[in-house]
């Protein structure tokens, strides 16, 4: 049985798949949400990220292009 904060962090990472891309690098900004809920939303912002950013790379490449090119 999950505790209700683990459950509430599972809803808002689901969730996150619906916010754009203004608001999943103001998640990541702010350090007033939770590490887990802040990679949840780098791994989102990674998955919309467009293709002249990742250049088709592998993910951890892709990762550091994206936080490059958002400045986060």
């Amino acid at each position: 049985m999950l505790t209700h904060r683990l459950n509430r962090l599972l809803v808002l990472s689901t969730g996150l798949r619906r916010y754009s891309t203004q608001q999943l690098v103001a998640v990541l900004q702010e350090r007033r949400y939770p590490p887990l809920l802040r990679l949840a939303a780098l791994r989102w912002l990674i998955y919309w990220a467009p293709l002249d950013v990742t250049k088709g790379a592998p993910y951890l490449a892709k990762r550091r292009l994206v936080r490059l090119h958002y400045r986060v």
